[in-house]
């Protein structure tokens, strides 16, 4: 990433970082969750069948593809349908770190750590060391036989569609910013059962606190209406005063 050509999306003192409400974006979660399907054997079957039901829930399916930059590596792209303003397109997985934890050699050549406002982390990496601390972690908090988050955006086959969100590459000169980042915490009575769709866990066991946890999610938002075949972009530099 050349700093020098950063584009920086600027929120003003006074303004709501938040593009749409909170009670927005858990109704749009809720809902399309309950329409999911899970099968861990089935996983490119049910991968699938999953985006097919996002076409015809949210009106688009978006899926990564080969970037349209040249250093862009992996890219997310509509490639069916059309977003409008205001939707949610994407999640940003990973695992959830507080800002006094440990996570030196997790993050080492690491780009997929996004940080939050409030200074915790999410490290949507799906490969080396990342990818088992998250394995880790997932089946440490699960309740018997149900786990409490989604492993699947681990692999090629992601069960949420929208968890993708760690490959949206940042804008450029040409290819101005088409969706923004946006912090949610799922509230602690959300369902148990849609639980298992959500690509997100804590670095921490739950054990050491006595309240249920209100998850950090990620979602990326879009900025105006996306067309089917162009790939997203967001800001990568957020500054609010």
């Amino acid at each position: 990433m050349n700093l020098k050509e950063r584009k920086v999306r600027d929120v003003q003192k006074g303004q709501n970082d938040k593009l749409i409400s909170d009670e927005q974006v858990l109704k749009l979660l809720t809902n399309f969750l309950s329409k999911l399907e899970n099968d861990p054997i089935e996983e490119e079957s049910i991968h699938n069948k999953n985006l097919n039901k996002m076409r015809a829930d949210l009106g688009f399916v978006t899926e990564r593809k080969p970037s349209v930059l040249p250093t862009g590596g992996i890219g997310v792209f509509v490639t069916h349908g059309s977003v409008e303003p205001g939707t949610v397109v994407s999640m940003y997985p990973g695992l959830i770190y507080s800002p006094h934890e440990p996570k030196l050699f997790q993050s080492l050549l690491n780009p997929f750590i996004f940080r939050c406002i409030d200074g915790m982390l999410v490290d949507g990496n799906d490969k080396n060391l990342s990818k088992f601390m998250y394995r880790s972690c997932c089946q440490r908090d699960r309740i018997g036989p149900y786990l409490i988050s989604d492993m699947s955006w681990l692999t090629p086959f992601p069960v949420n569609p929208l968890a993708v969100g760690q490959y949206v590459n940042n804008q450029s000169t040409e290819h101005q910013a088409n969706v923004a980042y946006q912090e949610f915490d799922i509230p602690a009575d959300f369902p148990f059962h849609l639980r298992k769709f959500i690509p997100n866990n804590f670095y921490s066991s739950s054990y050491e606190n006595e309240e249920i946890r209100q998850t950090r999610v990620i979602v990326l938002v879009s900025l105006r209406n996306i067309k089917e075949g162009e790939e997203l972009f967001s800001s990568y530099f957020t500054v609010v005063h």
